[in-house]
């Protein structure tokens, strides 16, 4: 039976109607990943005992990640102000209270400005934040019981009963001690002592309040607690020539002194540079690792190029200047745009003999605000678990006393050296471009751990401003960046103060 004209004209629209909604749900589910609807590598929070751990997932949104506020309010137990009308959000973490507008950068901490670089975006009702306000909250001194490491994603609430306590600075004629008081026993381990500084880790600890002081020997110094422990740096003056350390069940004294009769005397260890390149001092071989590459561009950066351009850019550069500077062979992971796994860039730098690594990348999602650099360090304590155990193996007969070590563990014996080196790079960016931003952390960074020598990874970032102190590939030259580095190199290399 034939259907009435309208009828079948009403059955071809609905069919029509059906396709568009078809079509139009499949370019929303094509476009979620932009939209931030893709869940991005999850976040571990760990709690004091016994509250169990939890994982939080970010989202991708445009290429970045961002971290819903409902996960920060719950996580650190602020209170939440939402006013739709205004689309401004308040989060009152306590005596501070932190202040957002939905697709505005700048953000009011109390009542001080500071720029996201990224803005907060309202994403199914809920408003989500760039990852790095993460580091915010503990930079800006709005959370204090918990820290941030980057590099394992994970959030670490302190303990509430701090081991280490009241750390202060005593002058006593030639020498400055820095004591503090111990709820137990903590190891010490010297990371280094060199002429310009002294850097200590106490396994395990953690501080009642970081300290920042000066006097004597000491021109600035540090207590802070880190993810591995507490950390006690001192920055020396010119005529400091020993240090020393002693721990005991009540209380810890880290001492330096310019006095070198105490050294000769055995009552202080010497100060002495730091090992690097040949036992003459001399470098052989330094290997540069441009990251990324072949299909893998990293992000995008400004001026339309990418990160795997830029740091070959940058690597071609170091190169120059390390061959100017020490006569050394400089071999690069990659020399042209190739797909190149983390794995294969580890062998090129241990079987050529390295003996210095720098890893180079960019960074484009704000994690550094207002462009700057951060240099990174694998953390002293991070050994794969079981390692100890299984290896280093001693070889004999043919070997000749040769040594096996596990590929998750070789950079293990380098960590105080690398440590060194990074923190060096680092103070040498600061002075270079003073404006811009410059941190050095230590993290379980997976380019680095295979590495049997000193090695370090340094991440740039553009700057949203301009001028010359902006970091783009036309602005302030990567030649300047890769002049800082190896100047502080060849004065490494000759033991000098840096």
């Amino acid at each position: 039976m034939r259907l009435p004209a309208t009828v079948d004209a009403g059955r071809r629209a609905g069919a029509a109607l059906r396709v568009l909604l078809l079509i139009a749900a499949a370019a929303l589910f094509a476009a979620a990943p932009a939209i931030g609807l893709q869940g991005a590598p999850a976040i571990t929070v760990i709690y004091p005992d016994p509250q169990p751990a939890e994982r939080i997932t970010p989202i991708w949104l445009r290429g970045v990640r961002y971290i819903s506020t409902n996960d920060i309010a719950r996580v650190f137990r602020a209170t939440k102000y939402w006013r739709p009308e205004l689309r401004k959000l308040s989060l009152r973490f306590g005596d501070h209270t932190i202040r957002l507008t939905v697709d505005a950068p700048v953000v009011l901490v109390d009542e001080s400005a500071k720029n996201l670089v990224l803005p907060p975006r309202l994403v199914r009702g809920a408003v989500y934040v760039p990852e790095p306000l993460l580091q915010g909250l503990m930079e800006w001194g709005i959370v204090t019981a918990a820290v941030w490491d980057e590099p394992t994603r994970t959030v670490r609430f302190r303990a509430p009963v701090h081991t280490v306590r009241q750390a202060q600075l005593w002058v006593r004629g030639r020498v400055t001690e820095v004591s503090a008081t111990l709820l137990k026993t903590l190891p010490p381990r010297v990371l280094y002592a060199t002429p310009s500084e002294v850097r200590l880790l106490f396994e395990g600890g953690t501080l009642d309040t970081a300290r920042v002081f000066g006097g004597g020997v000491v021109t600035s110094g540090t207590v802070t607690e880190t993810s591995d422990g507490v950390e006690v740096r001192l920055v020396l003056g010119p005529d400091a020539r020993g240090y020393a350390v002693s721990v005991n069940a009540h209380r810890l004294k880290v001492a330096v002194t310019d006095d070198g009769d105490l050294v000769s005397s055995g009552l202080f260890s010497p100060l002495e540079p730091i090992s690097l390149g040949g036992a003459d001092g001399k470098f052989r071989t330094v290997v540069i690792d441009p990251g990324h590459g072949g299909s893998d561009p990293g992000v995008a950066l400004p001026g339309g190029t990418t990160e795997k351009e830029a740091a070959l850019e940058l690597a071609r550069a170091l190169r120059l200047e390390l061959q100017d500077r020490l006569g050394a062979r400089v071999v690069l992971t990659r020399e042209g745009d190739i797909d190149l796994p983390l794995t294969r860039r580890s062998e090129i730098a241990n079987e050529a003999g390295g003996e210095l690594f720098v890893s180079l990348h960019f960074d484009a999602e704000g994690s550094i605000r207002s462009g700057g650099f951060r240099v990174y360090a694998f953390p002293p304590t991070a050994t794969a678990a079981g390692a100890a155990e299984r290896l280093p193996l001693a070889l004999e007969g043919d070997a000749g006393g040769a040594e096996l070590k596990p590929w998750d563990s070789a950079q293990a014996a380098a960590a105080g050296s690398s440590i060194a080196v990074g923190q060096a790079i680092a103070d040498a960016l600061a002075r270079t471009f003073p404006q811009s931003r410059v941190a050095f952390r230590t993290g379980r960074i997976g380019v680095l751990e295979p590495i049997a020598s000193p090695a370090v990874l340094l991440e740039c970032a553009p700057s949203p401003r301009g001028g010359p102190e902006a970091m783009s590939l036309r602005g302030y030259s990567l030649r300047d960046v890769a002049k800082a580095i190896a100047q502080t190199i060849q004065d490494l290399a000759r033991g000098g103060r840096v």
